[in-house]
Protein backbone atom coordinates (compact mmCIF):
# COMPACT_ATOMS: atom_id res chain seq x y z
CA UNK A 1 0.00 0.00 0.00
CA UNK A 2 3.21 2.43 0.69
CA UNK A 3 3.96 1.81 -3.04
CA UNK A 4 0.97 2.55 -4.56
CA UNK A 5 0.58 5.58 -2.29
CA UNK A 6 4.30 6.41 -3.49
CA UNK A 7 3.21 6.11 -7.09
CA UNK A 8 -0.09 7.65 -6.57
CA UNK A 9 1.75 11.27 -5.06
CA UNK A 10 4.26 10.97 -7.61
CA UNK A 11 2.42 10.27 -10.29
CA UNK A 12 2.25 12.43 -13.40
CA UNK A 13 0.65 10.92 -16.92
CA UNK A 14 0.54 7.44 -17.62
CA UNK A 15 1.33 6.04 -13.77
CA UNK A 16 -1.52 8.38 -12.65
CA UNK A 17 -3.74 6.36 -14.59
CA UNK A 18 -2.38 3.21 -13.47
CA UNK A 19 -2.80 4.38 -9.84
CA UNK A 20 -6.88 5.65 -10.41
CA UNK A 21 -7.67 2.50 -11.78
CA UNK A 22 -5.96 0.58 -9.17
CA UNK A 23 -7.83 2.46 -6.46
CA UNK A 24 -11.08 2.32 -8.48
CA UNK A 25 -10.69 -1.26 -9.06
CA UNK A 26 -10.06 -1.78 -4.88
CA UNK A 27 -12.73 0.60 -4.13
CA UNK A 28 -15.14 -1.04 -5.96
CA UNK A 29 -15.35 0.87 -9.31
CA UNK A 30 -16.36 4.01 -7.04
CA UNK A 31 -13.87 7.57 -8.07
CA UNK A 32 -11.94 8.84 -5.45
CA UNK A 33 -13.62 11.38 -4.74
CA UNK A 34 -16.67 9.05 -3.44
CA UNK A 35 -17.99 11.11 -0.27
CA UNK A 36 -20.40 13.36 -0.92
CA UNK A 37 -19.93 17.11 -2.24
CA UNK A 38 -21.34 19.73 0.05
CA UNK A 39 -21.51 23.20 -1.07
CA UNK A 40 -20.73 25.44 1.38
CA UNK A 41 -22.05 28.70 -0.33
CA UNK A 42 -19.55 31.43 -0.90
CA UNK A 43 -18.02 29.68 -3.88
CA UNK A 44 -16.54 26.79 -2.22
CA UNK A 45 -17.51 23.05 -2.04
CA UNK A 46 -15.95 20.64 0.38
CA UNK A 47 -15.44 17.01 -1.09
CA UNK A 48 -16.02 14.56 2.30
CA UNK A 49 -13.91 12.00 0.02
CA UNK A 50 -10.58 13.75 0.24
CA UNK A 51 -11.28 16.28 3.00
CA UNK A 52 -10.24 18.82 0.57
CA UNK A 53 -12.48 22.44 -0.01
CA UNK A 54 -12.57 23.58 -3.42
CA UNK A 55 -13.53 27.07 -5.19
CA UNK A 56 -16.94 26.45 -7.27
CA UNK A 57 -15.75 28.29 -10.03
CA UNK A 58 -11.91 29.16 -11.73
CA UNK A 59 -10.03 32.22 -12.50
CA UNK A 60 -11.57 31.92 -16.03
CA UNK A 61 -15.12 32.99 -14.94
CA UNK A 62 -14.02 35.74 -12.99
CA UNK A 63 -11.59 37.15 -14.96
CA UNK A 64 -12.97 36.33 -18.39
CA UNK A 65 -9.68 34.99 -19.61
CA UNK A 66 -7.00 32.39 -19.37
CA UNK A 67 -3.59 33.24 -16.96
CA UNK A 68 -0.46 31.82 -16.94
CA UNK A 69 1.13 29.99 -14.05
CA UNK A 70 3.05 33.21 -12.18
CA UNK A 71 -0.82 35.24 -12.76
CA UNK A 72 -2.37 31.71 -11.50
CA UNK A 73 -0.12 32.61 -8.05
CA UNK A 74 -0.63 35.68 -8.37
CA UNK A 75 -4.85 35.20 -8.45
CA UNK A 76 -4.27 32.64 -5.26
CA UNK A 77 -2.46 35.52 -3.26
CA UNK A 78 -5.14 38.00 -4.08
CA UNK A 79 -8.07 35.28 -2.89
CA UNK A 80 -6.07 34.76 -0.19
CA UNK A 81 -5.56 38.13 0.84
CA UNK A 82 -9.62 38.85 0.69
CA UNK A 83 -10.17 35.64 2.75
CA UNK A 84 -12.11 34.08 -0.01
CA UNK A 85 -14.87 31.88 1.51
CA UNK A 86 -13.60 32.44 4.60
CA UNK A 87 -10.35 31.02 4.50
CA UNK A 88 -6.35 32.37 3.92
CA UNK A 89 -5.15 29.13 2.70
CA UNK A 90 -5.99 28.49 -0.80
CA UNK A 91 -3.50 27.25 -3.21
CA UNK A 92 -3.18 26.06 -6.69
CA UNK A 93 -3.98 21.81 -6.66
CA UNK A 94 -1.54 19.26 -7.45
CA UNK A 95 -1.96 17.21 -10.46
CA UNK A 96 -2.82 13.89 -8.46
CA UNK A 97 -5.31 16.36 -6.94
CA UNK A 98 -7.13 17.27 -10.03
CA UNK A 99 -6.79 13.83 -11.42
CA UNK A 100 -8.84 12.44 -8.36
CA UNK A 101 -11.46 14.96 -8.58
CA UNK A 102 -12.32 14.30 -12.42
CA UNK A 103 -14.76 11.48 -13.37
CA UNK A 104 -15.64 11.13 -17.33
CA UNK A 105 -19.33 10.51 -16.29
CA UNK A 106 -20.05 13.70 -14.49
CA UNK A 107 -21.83 16.28 -16.46
CA UNK A 108 -20.70 19.90 -15.52
CA UNK A 109 -19.19 21.73 -18.56
CA UNK A 110 -16.60 24.24 -19.79
CA UNK A 111 -17.23 27.46 -21.81
CA UNK A 112 -17.21 25.74 -25.20
CA UNK A 113 -19.83 24.00 -23.99
CA UNK A 114 -17.40 20.56 -23.78
CA UNK A 115 -17.55 18.19 -20.68
CA UNK A 116 -15.23 18.41 -18.59
CA UNK A 117 -15.98 15.81 -15.91
CA UNK A 118 -16.44 18.09 -12.38
CA UNK A 119 -19.19 17.06 -9.82
CA UNK A 120 -21.82 18.51 -9.51
CA UNK A 121 -21.69 21.89 -7.21
CA UNK A 122 -19.04 23.14 -9.60
CA UNK A 123 -20.12 25.91 -11.48
CA UNK A 124 -20.47 25.68 -15.59
CA UNK A 125 -18.54 28.19 -18.05
CA UNK A 126 -14.95 27.90 -16.41
CA UNK A 127 -11.81 27.29 -18.20
CA UNK A 128 -10.74 23.40 -19.79
CA UNK A 129 -7.63 23.51 -18.57
CA UNK A 130 -6.29 23.72 -14.75
CA UNK A 131 -2.82 24.88 -13.87
CA UNK A 132 -1.11 22.49 -11.64
CA UNK A 133 1.59 23.34 -9.28
CA UNK A 134 3.96 20.47 -10.45
CA UNK A 135 6.77 22.14 -11.80
CA UNK A 136 8.54 20.67 -14.72
CA UNK A 137 12.10 21.63 -14.62
CA UNK A 138 12.54 25.91 -14.06
CA UNK A 139 10.25 27.13 -16.74
CA UNK A 140 7.62 24.65 -17.16
CA UNK A 141 4.25 23.80 -15.10
CA UNK A 142 1.91 20.72 -15.33
CA UNK A 143 -1.49 21.66 -16.10
CA UNK A 144 -4.47 19.32 -16.24
CA UNK A 145 -6.87 18.99 -19.40
CA UNK A 146 -10.67 18.62 -17.53
CA UNK A 147 -12.38 16.85 -20.74
CA UNK A 148 -10.30 13.85 -21.23
CA UNK A 149 -8.30 13.93 -18.39
CA UNK A 150 -5.27 14.73 -19.83
CA UNK A 151 -1.74 15.71 -18.31
CA UNK A 152 0.30 18.51 -19.68
CA UNK A 153 3.12 21.09 -19.25
CA UNK A 154 3.93 24.48 -20.71
CA UNK A 155 6.00 27.04 -20.14
CA UNK A 156 4.95 28.63 -17.50
CA UNK A 157 4.42 32.48 -18.44
CA UNK A 158 2.32 30.91 -21.39
CA UNK A 159 -1.70 31.43 -21.18
CA UNK A 160 -2.19 30.20 -24.84
CA UNK A 161 -5.22 27.50 -23.94
CA UNK A 162 -7.07 30.29 -21.83
CA UNK A 163 -5.72 27.68 -18.54
CA UNK A 164 -7.15 28.74 -15.52
CA UNK A 165 -6.52 27.92 -11.63
CA UNK A 166 -9.10 26.77 -9.65
CA UNK A 167 -8.20 26.81 -6.06
CA UNK A 168 -8.57 23.99 -3.73
CA UNK A 169 -7.15 24.06 0.38
CA UNK A 170 -7.07 20.79 3.28
CA UNK A 171 -9.93 20.89 5.11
Amino acid sequence: MVKMRRLFRNATGFQTGIAVFFFSIILGGRPLHAGPIVDNKKGAVSDKGTGLMWQTGDSFLELGKGVNWYEALEYVEGKNAANFAGHNDWRIPTLDELNALWDSALPTRNKDDEAIGLPKGFEAGGSYYLWTSNERGLDNAWYFGLGQKENYFNLKDLSDLDQGVKMVRTQ
